[in-house]
């Protein structure tokens, strides 16, 4: 029998015509025998206004942080009152929103806004968003049950981010999700688990997707399907380059990369479990289910292909002098320093290039305005800043190691449009490789490049 992990993420919760999208999704699996399990991330921005809720709490502002809850209340009133469920939905979240109010107000209360409330508070989404679908999917017949996902164990006290403990998480789900396949479908809470004192810990950025993961690994499904509102990974941004098409299969290793350097689909780390296990995850637009979408396998099958897709991201370059330290100072001690400096800001460094002279690296913009962390590298070497630049991710399969003059190619496609690069890098796999470019010329580049490969 056909299994499937079904995600939906907050646009696709996010309105009546969306979650009239998710529930022909779903009856169309009913009606082809598939049996589901559903997750689903809180509605289009509620986390962001729950955070703001603890902010606002936290500073004592209890009349913008009563309204805001209201606002919250309100759009899933309105949407229950649409589908005609308004009053079983009242039903099964009087006490949820009871304990949204209860927990602001304790911070109000207290001034104070700790990673365990914050956890806390941003979980009450997904309480509200399963329960609403549930609601609707149950307005005819009872085919569907909401399950809090409190049976996700995690590791130890990180609550914004915590690790799982696996072989706890197993047993439960097995017990807490597995009786309910043949009778029911469980609409599942994402983004959240508790940790042995039944405190709630979120999985972290893409929580909802790694809850999918959890659930198809725990109770030995293959396919995990995340619904979205985009087709796929597309060969480009479809906004630069009308021309660019769906990827229908993706390896593991290749889509990390592109996910890394601006294809926002989904965090790589949250889907790591199922692509392990020897599963396959699809990425599917809830507001065109017809189209195909994209299939992550762990390795892509051989093809001629020498790029799958363009991506990019803003950047700005630092270089640090190596020639304008101090008399006998080794190499060696510029790195120890610049990488230490990295760790107490938390800072990721996208790509590094580095010779006798220089060493040079991009970071996110935001690291442009940061007058303490500039300080602190101008104290390792004469630091230069270049501003207003872009990092093109040209991502190829990975069987394209070892073929000649592909990197060759994208030179000379720049060089026709008379682009500069400014930095390069090449992963050792060659999947990845990246070139810097002036931020007005990356338009153009990522055009050059596509259509050198589309030939």
């Amino acid at each position: 029998m056909n299994q499937k992990v079904l995600k939906f993420g907050g646009t696709s919760m996010g309105s009546f015509n969306a979650l009239e999208k998710v529930v022909s999704i779903i009856q169309k699996n009913l009606e082809d025998n598939i049996v589901q399990v559903i997750t689903c991330s809180a509605m289009s921005q509620v986390t962001n206004k729950l955070i703001e809720i603890g902010n606002l709490a936290e500073n004592g502002e209890v009349e913008k942080t009563q309204n805001l809850f209201k606002s919250i209340q309100l759009l899933h009133f309105d949407v229950a009152m649409e589908f005609g469920v308004l009053p079983d939905f009242e039903k099964n979240t009087e006490n949820i929103w009871t304990d949204l109010h209860d927990l602001f107000h304790g911070i109000c209360m207290i001034h104070e806004l700790s990673d365990r409330s914050l956890a806390y508070l941003s979980s009450f989404g997904e309480k509200l968003s399963t329960r609403l679908l549930t609601c609707i999917l149950n307005k005819d017949s009872e085919i569907a049950i909401q399950l809090d996902s409190s049976f996700v164990k995690t590791l130890d006290d990180d609550y914004l981010e915590a690790d799982i403990d696996w072989k706890k998480t197993k047993k439960n789900v097995k017990k807490e999700v597995l009786p309910y396949l043949a009778k029911k479908i469980p609409i599942v809470t994402g983004f959240f688990g508790t940790n042995d004192k039944n405190i709630t810990a979120l999985l972290g950025r893409g929580g909802s997707d790694y809850s999918a993961a959890i659930l198809a690994v725990c109770l030995g499904i293959k396919t995990v399907e995340i619904w979205t509102d985009v087709d796929g990974f597309l060969s480009a941004d479809p906004r630069i380059l009308k021309e660019a098409h769906i990827i229908p299969e993706i390896g593991y290793t290749e889509a990390s990369e592109l996910c890394s350097f601006g294809a926002k689909v989904l965090h790589p780390k949250t889907i790591r479990p199922v692509i392990d296990f020897g599963g396959e995850v699809w990425i599917k637009n809830t507001f065109s289910p017809e189209k195909p979408g994209t299939m992550i396998v762990q390795e892509m099958g051989d093809t001629m292909k020498s790029v799958l897709s363009i991506t990019s991201k803003k950047t700005v370059i630092f270089t640090l002098n190596l020639f304008g330290v101090k008399m006998g100072t080794p190499r060696s001690k510029v790195y120890y320093s610049l990488f230490k400096i990295c760790n107490k800001f938390n800072v990721c460094i996208d790509m590094i290039a580095s010779s006798e002279a220089s060493v040079s690296f991009c970071l996110e913009p935001s690291w442009y305005e940061n007058k303490d962390f500039i300080s602190a590298l101008k104290e390792v070497a004469p630091l230069d800043i270049e501003n207003n630049k872009s990092i093109l991710c040209i991502v190829s399969p990975s069987n394209v190691k070892g073929r000649v003059g592909v990197a060759a190619s994208f030179f000379q496609a720049l060089a026709v449009e008379n682009i500069s690069a400014e930095m390069y890098s090449q992963n050792k796999q060659e999947v990845a490789q990246l070139i810097v470019v002036k931020k007005e010329d990356c338009d153009k580049a990522i055009c050059a490049i596509h259509n050198q490969f589309s030939k």
